[in-house]
């Protein structure tokens, strides 16, 4: 079993379908049948970036973070990472955009799971105010 938190960008690659530069996703902090912490630091050398993380770059983020659950939990059984898509989001709040250099630490909650489509609840943080929040509907590409 790995040590967390997990940095190692070839690992975290393995792990989700994207690549730079749309990569939001730099730690895996904690990982469990049923939730995940992730990690990003927000850096000019990525889209959706300007002084701040913009709402799509946040969104994707937290998109990221989900399929880094997934994509992990086929990882550690040796298999390849699926493709897959944002079925909905529900409940955003966006309290605030995260700056340059700031790191973001996402909480992800599996709430359900079943035939490839899962429901989490997502709370985005930097340190300890919450930057951002919903829910958000994934789905396995068939």
């Amino acid at each position: 079993m790995m040590s967390f938190p997990i940095t190692s960008k070839e690992i975290l690659l393995q792990c989700i379908p994207q690549r730079d530069p749309i990569v939001m996703v730099d730690q895996l902090i904690q990982y469990s049948e049923n939730q995940l912490i992730a990690g990003h630091l927000v850096k000019k050398d990525r889209l959706f970036t300007t002084n701040v993380l913009t709402e799509p770059g946040l969104i994707e983020h937290m998109a990221q973070s989900v399929a880094l659950h997934t994509g992990y939990s086929y990882f550690i059984k040796q298999e390849n990472a699926p493709i897959g898509y944002i079925g909905s989001i529900s409940q955003l709040v966006i309290n605030r955009l995260p700056k340059m250099d700031e790191n973001i630490t996402t909480y992800v909650q599996i709430i359900q799971e079943f035939g490839g489509i899962t429901l989490v609840d997502i709370v985005s943080k930097v340190e300890e105010e919450i930057i951002a929040s919903g829910q958000m509907k994934t789905v396995i590409a068939k």
